[in-house]
């Protein structure tokens, strides 16, 4: 089918005062649209997908629950040869067909900065990415040609937009690189781009240095100190990384800045970005990414909203929904956190995979799942049909939708920030540390999401930057993900933080092991307080509690190992006598994890990678956290909502940390009157999400 060209009402040419902005407030960041605020629940429609009668369809059901802003792709980016006139028809097609369904609607399109045009490509080969096998692919992200006339063909973009449909642009958001998410193209299948000339000369331009060289293929695949760099000779390894970060997101900065000159600030910009624990499953780990500047991003004056998918890992009925991102960092900066709900419904095919949910009713407990996520934190999302074949085009499901708005406004009338008592830190900087591959990274800053999601308590996630900036000081529990690569300042920053009363960090894996050219067991020891020792050859992490953890702790289970079991250089143990052994490595009956008093506060070292929800849930439970679940459940609780998404079947006891009355959120039928536990009958994949009130 043709998309339907007929214009709307003489209304939207008008021009009016129509101005979006994400405004922070003590809660944290809020959309306002003309002042008021607005839900930030959206729809995403893809028109040039298989079935644009669905898409449209869908449009007019997200309307008619009062759904109106959309966000929708359209591939073709208008970048004439010089002399010619910009074609911008198919962009008029599509927003006069989504007005036409839609009268009402707020558009953020996305717009395709790599989607260059043939003719340019070829007379500018130089400016394109080269790979390590000798191919070129996209254009290079240090083009300084494609930065600065790609900037004026969005500028000319969002001027006839503006001029044209001004009352229905609420925002834009630039897209590019790998499926439009501004991370390097094509390193999923293990190749190594940024060897073409404008990367060579930016990399100088870093340097100083007019002779400099890009690092070769030998030199970046290199090992190191096993699976970490060695900061002793490899140090330009991991500033040539950094350096790869900021040269993706300086383009960013400067697209957004067109955006806002253009709208005079009256229009939000919005980018995928910050992957950091999705894409450390990256075939050579996180640091080929560009994804590791997310602290620069965030203090991007021009930039107003960064989103992500829902994890494609752990996202089935009974999964956790996990965020991409560290989430609670980004709304911490005023950013809105905006999520891209792309679930499987039931009415995708089979074929469709990444936990795909198979009925109606696994597809609205997943939704449900998903949006107490963001929820509890205040936060965005919006609903896709990712290759525009109908996945949202049933009236259920917009029922469904509508009670999840409807709750996010009555929560946004007294909204309160999101203050969970367990903080989980990663670390962009010790990412840049890491070896070639992802041997380490994709157990520790991606597979650990899953126990972390189940310890049945709510974690916060962010970047260990704002935690030694003092901006993440309530959490009782720290969980440090990979704090391996430490400044002096960081670490008296972190200590200042950790060691006090009522305060409990868990290290992970090589804490603090780097120190700027040094690395070693005794700067592990110094900042975790727990004397610490080094294998000396390759060792498998594998690990299983000890008897004693197994008397203290109730939820820990007798046998159950965790960890890797491939060996792994370096690997750490504790040999302190004043510490408490919790895990012994398999392979060694060496400690791989023991607790300790140490300062005002309590230190725990686990020298894996990985741990199981029982342990980390009794660790929390000893450190004073509120243990809302004692099974291995999802549990999200923030903003006065209390949701659980069940992972297996069976009752699930929900104690709460206060005497409250419960409702369901949605029926609003009270389920617990004036008490602090409640059983709960479900089924596997089922989620049930409550409103608390004081007693």
């Amino acid at each position: 089918m043709g998309l339907r060209t007929e214009r709307t009402p003489e209304k939207a040419m008008a021009k009016t005062s129509l101005r979006a902005e994400v405004t922070v407030t003590q809660q944290g960041p809020a959309l306002l649209v003309n002042g008021k605020r607005a839900a930030p629940l959206t729809l995403f429609i893809n028109l040039t997908g298989g079935n644009p009668d669905a898409g449209l369809s869908t449009v007019r059901r997200a309307a008619a629950v009062g759904v109106n802003i959309v966000s929708f792709v359209c591939h073709h980016f208008p970048w004439p040869k010089p002399g010619e006139q910009a074609d911008y028809g198919e962009w008029d097609r599509q927003i006069d067909a989504i007005l036409q369904a839609n009268p009402n609607a707020l558009l953020i399109p996305r717009i395709g900065m790599s989607n260059i045009p043939g003719w340019w490509a070829n007379e500018n080969s130089d400016e394109m990415m080269l790979y390590d096998n000798g191919q070129r692919g996209m254009v290079s992200m240090a083009s300084e040609k494609w930065r600065k006339e790609a900037g004026e063909m969005l500028r000319l973009l969002v001027r006839h937009l503006e001029d044209k449909y001004t009352d229905h642009m609420l925002g834009y958001h630039p897209c590019g690189q790998n499926t439009g998410e501004w991370f390097y193209d094509r390193v999923w299948e293990n190749l190594i781009p940024s060897y073409e000339k404008p990367m060579e000369v930016a990399w100088r331009k870093r340097l100083k240095d007019d002779a400099a060289k890009l690092p070769g293929a030998d030199e970046r695949r290199a090992g190191g100190l096993g699976l970490l760099l060695d900061p002793a000779n490899q140090q330009g390894l991991a500033d040539f990384w950094a350096f790869q970060q900021d040269a993706m997101v300086e383009p960013l900065e400067h697209f957004a800045r067109v955006i806002k000159e253009e709208t005079k600030g009256r229009k939000l910009v919005a980018y995928f970005y910050g992957y950091t624990f999705e894409l450390s499953a990256l075939p050579g780990g996180p640091a080929v990414s560009g994804h590791l500047a997310l602290e620069r991003l965030l203090r991007c004056k021009d930039v107003d909203i960064v989103c992500s998918p829902i994890s494609y890992s752990d996202r089935q009925p009974g999964g956790g929904g996990m965020f991409m991102a560290p989430i609670d960092s980004v709304q911490l900066h005023g950013k809105l956190w905006l999520n891209e709900d792309d679930t499987r419904t039931y009415l995708s095919s089979v074929e469709d995979g990444y936990g795909r949910a198979g009925t109606l009713d696994e597809t609205l407990a997943v939704h449900d799942r998903n949006f107490a996520h963001i929820a509890s934190r205040g936060a965005a999302c919006w609903w896709m049909d990712l290759p525009g074949n109908g996945w949202l085009d049933s009236d259920e499901i917009w029922q469904n939708c509508a009670q999840e708005k409807a709750l996010y406004q009555r929560l946004a009338r007294a909204p309160k920030p999101y203050r969970p008592d367990i903080a989980v830190v990663v670390d962009e900087k010790s990412l840049l540390h890491l070896a070639y591959g992802n041997q380490v990274s994709v157990q520790l800053t991606h597979e650990l999401r899953k126990e972390l999601y189940r310890m049945g308590a709510p974690v916060g996630f962010y970047l260990l930057s704002d935690v030694c900036a003092g901006k993440v000081k309530w959490p009782k529990v720290y969980v440090f993900m990979n704090a391996i690569a430490l400044d002096e300042a960081q670490r008296r920053a972190l200590l200042r933080q950790v060691r006090k009363p009522g305060k409990t960090a868990i290290w992970f894996y090589a804490p603090g092991f780097i120190k700027g050219a040094t690395a070693s067991a005794e700067l592990v020891s110094v900042l975790t307080g727990i004397s610490v020792e080094q294998e000396t050859a390759p060792v498998s992490p594998r690990a299983v509690a000890t008897e004693q953890a197994l008397g203290m702790m109730p939820d820990v289970r007798k046998g159950e190992e965790f960890g890797p079991v491939a060996p792994f250089f370096p690997l750490f143990y504790a040999n302190d006598p004043q510490a408490t052994e919790l895990a012994k490595y398999v392979a060694t009956g060496r400690t791989a994890a023991a607790i300790k008093q140490v300062g005002g506060g309590s230190s725990v070292f686990i020298g894996t990678l990985r741990a199981t929800p029982g342990l980390l849930r009794e660790i929390a439970r000893l450190a004073g956290a509120h243990i809302y679940l004692d099974s291995d459940d999802i549990t999200i609780a923030g903003n006065g909502i209390i949701a659980v998404h069940a992972t297996s079947d069976g009752e699930k006891v929900l104690r709460l940390p206060r005497v409250c009355t419960l409702k369901d959120a949605f029926s609003g039928q009270i389920v617990l009157k004036k008490g602090s536990e409640i059983r709960l009958p479900m089924r596997l994949g089922e989620t049930r999400i409550f409103v608390e009130t004081p007693p």
